[in-house]
């Protein structure tokens, strides 16, 4: 029987097992909303596409399972574009259905612009996979094929598009178009990881570099045993530092961007390093590569196979994670060889240094008003469970002092807009996260610029009951880009923000509402927001002069 096109698209979610869609609707995908809803799927209003985007991005970290996301074309595509291009930095799996206007469209149509091919176009350089479709039984085919490659390697996200007038006109698929075998991960050659690991082995300076690759593969328990079988110091990029366990007695830090001491001593003085989950041609690969001496000896391990790295490493073994690293720890755990003590003891006692220096300087600012932010950060780890998940943002609020002054003890627990490094991504992150594990604490760290962004999302919270916290860190300021004039002589102009009141905010949309402006209020605020059966804001007063631990301590 004859049905309309968004009906098959529902149908083909709910098969690959999607119980959960953030969307906001347009006349072009209220059928497929139809459709999942009546399959027993949530159907979640954003309050912005880009929001839509990143709580599928947010799920796709936090269960390995691609978040959907759903757009009407257009705009509602384009508005999506920031949050699927970083799901792509992230390696975050996600899938964007978005209607698209036929192929003989009129130039100047409704959503549309002369290229009736333009966001598939948009989309391509930011995707694993974009496509559109304009034959209806190609549509099952797409979808389940979106699923694949969106988790098959090196995670990421994939655009569909599809026509208009399939998602709402009644369209015959023929039942055998719905038939699909889905492929699996390949795993790298039997011997190929245990043969790169003689040049780690046979080291006597050796450490470990851990990235995100590790969190996509879920396979950081591995990661663990592979670090305690080397018995070496550990680093992760900047940006993932909840890639390995911060407390652990191995970690050392991280770098790129601004570097922890004892991970700059950790690599500079290494003769081979051993990296796991980062792809050789990255960003993060260049740090790593600018850290080390010229003549360290580079293993990498990653999720992918299609790419030709640009690389002096002397290995690389693409394939699985989730089937390499156990083996390498098996391997290593009966012949790991010995890890010079000296040269262990030596970055474990800098990262000691380190940790005593930004205790004294808490004691210099734990008083003072404006509120310090390291104050904040010391109250958040201390109210917070092991496995809180906090959610950042770009800018100082989100990202440089939760890189620099929060201590990750579990790893995939802080979910943050990475090098992509979009502003507004906390608070929809936060709701998503949340929908995943209602029992699980959730913080969003959040400045006042980047709240202004996505305030619209607390109503979402309000929506779905979930009881995250936001803090937002309000200095009247786009805060590093002010500090950043000041320092270096600029111009200060287009950084001022008028004060807002977030708290009052909140309180009209349906949250609960706390502002805060002594330091000895921080933690008890804290608290009581944890323990609060609804989403509270903590609009709390920050000194905009804060220097990051990363300046004044490192």
């Amino acid at each position: 029987m004859d049905e309309p096109g968004g009906e098959a698209v529902a149908r083909v979610l709910t098969e690959n097992g999607v119980t959960e869609a953030y969307v906001l609707l347009g006349n072009q995908t209220v059928d497929i909303a139809d459709g999942l809803d009546s399959r027993g799927a949530d159907v979640i209003t954003a309050r912005h596409e880009y929001n839509a985007a990143v709580m599928a991005d947010t799920r796709g970290r936090l269960t390995g399972e691609p978040g959907i996301a759903l757009t009407v074309a257009g705009p509602g595509a384009t508005n999506a574009l920031t949050g699927v291009a970083q799901a792509y930095t992230a390696a975050s799996p996600m899938i964007l259905v978005s209607a698209v206007l036929p192929e003989d469209a009129p130039t100047e149509s409704l959503h549309g612009v002369d290229d009736q091919h333009f966001a598939e176009k948009a989309f391509e350089p930011a995707t694993k996979w974009s496509t559109q479709v304009h034959e209806p039984e190609r549509v099952p085919k797409a979808l389940n094929r979106a699923f694949d490659v969106a988790t098959s390697g090196r995670p990421g996200p994939v655009f569909v598009g599809i026509d208009e007038e399939i998602l709402m006109e009644p369209v015959d698929i023929p039942e055998d178009a719905f038939q699909w075998s889905h492929v699996s991960d390949t795993p790298p050659s039997p011997n190929a990881a245990t043969d790169a690991l003689d040049t780690i082995s046979q080291a006597d300076r050796r450490a470990l570099y851990v990235g995100k690759g590790v969190l996509r593969a879920f396979a950081a328990d591995d990661a663990i045993a592979i670090a305690e079988a080397l018995n070496c110091p550990v680093v992760c990029p900047r940006h993932y530092p909840d890639a390995f366990p911060n407390d652990h007695e191995l970690f050392t830090g991280t770098v790129g961007m601004a570097d922890h001491p004892a991970a700059v001593e950790t690599l500079a003085k290494a003769d081979a390093v051993l990296s796991l989950g980062v792809r050789p041609s990255s960003h993060e690969a260049a740090v790593l590569g600018d850290r080390t001496s010229d003549d360290v000896d580079l293993v990498y391990m990653h999720s992918g196979q299609s790419e030709f790295p640009r690389t002096d490493a002397r290995a690389v073994v693409g394939g699985d994670l989730t089937t390499s690293l156990p083996a390498v720890a098996d391997a290593l755990a009966t012949d790991a060889g010995e890890t010079d003590a000296d040269y262990r003891e030596s970055v474990q006692a800098e990262a000691q240094r380190v940790n005593e220096e930004i205790g004294d300087y808490l004691s210099d600012v734990a008083d003072q008003t404006p509120i310090h932010p390291l104050v904040i950060m010391d109250a958040l780890r201390a109210a917070t469970d092991d496995d809180v998940i906090l959610t950042g943002d770009a800018g100082a609020a989100g990202g440089a002092w939760p890189n620099d002054a929060f201590e990750y003890r579990v790893p995939n627990t802080f979910q943050h807009s990475r090098l992509y490094d979009s502003m507004g991504f906390p608070v929809p992150a936060g709701n998503a996260a949340k929908l995943v594990d209602q029992d699980r604490q959730v913080v969003n760290l959040i400045g006042d610029g980047g709240m202004l962004m996505c305030s619209m999302e607390v109503v979402t919270a309000v929506a779905t009951d979930t009881d995250a916290v936001t803090i937002v860190m309000n200095d009247a300021k786009y805060g590093m880009i002010w500090n950043y004039q000041r320092r270096d002589g600029h111009a200060e102009v287009a950084t001022d923000i008028p004060q807002v009141d977030f708290a009052t905010m909140a309180e009209a949309f349906g949250a609960r509402g706390v502002r805060v402006e002594t330091p000895d209020d921080v933690q008890p605020a804290i608290e009581a927001a944890l323990a609060a059966d609804e989403h509270v804001v903590l609009d709390i007063v920050i000194d905009p002069t804060a220097e990051y631990v990363s300046r004044t301590v490192w």
